[in-house]
């Protein structure tokens, strides 16, 4: 998980262009992280490409609130 956690906070605060050290597990995308819709498309396409996975269940990628759950989607894409 730890690898996949410091991918996904490097890209998130890359594209919200906030410090690393806000983006925890815990953090929720919208509340915490100041992101918009368009912002958490961008990173969710910039996470496929990293990963080399197509999210093609919409319903499932619309309910990643929080960075836990963004790692939680990855490692099961990525099993």
């Amino acid at each position: 998980m730890a690898d996949v956690l410091g991918k996904v906070k490097q890209v998130i605060a890359e594209k919200l262009q906030i410090d690393a050290d806000q983006v925890t597990v815990e953090a929720a995308i919208v509340e915490d992280l100041g992101a918009d819709s368009l912002e958490q498309a961008d990173i969710l396409f910039s996470l496929e490409d990293e990963f080399g996975i197509t999210a093609d269940d919409t319903d499932e990628a619309e309910g990643l609130k929080t960075v836990g759950d963004i790692v939680a989607y990855l490692e099961k894409k990525a099993s």
